[in-house]
């Protein structure tokens, strides 16, 4: 899950509600759209020159988990 405006209102009253704790839902927290954006530009980049057809999951290993 990204953190985003939506996100964060979404979770604004979560724990006093007795609502999850949306920071606790992945082992690192949420993913900020920066982390996005770093997987992006290396994609682009010639370090990724040799790199074709993945699916890069840019999800704490949530997925993995």
């Amino acid at each position: 899950m990204v953190m985003n405006d939506a996100v964060a209102a979404l979770f604004a009253d979560a724990p006093a509600s007795g609502g999850a704790d949306v920071g606790n839902l992945l082992n690192v927290g949420l993913i900020e759209a920066e982390d996005v954006s770093n997987a992006i530009a290396w994609l682009v980049s010639d370090q990724a020159r040799y790199v074709t057809g993945i699916a890069l999951p840019v999800d704490a290993g949530f997925t993995a988990s």
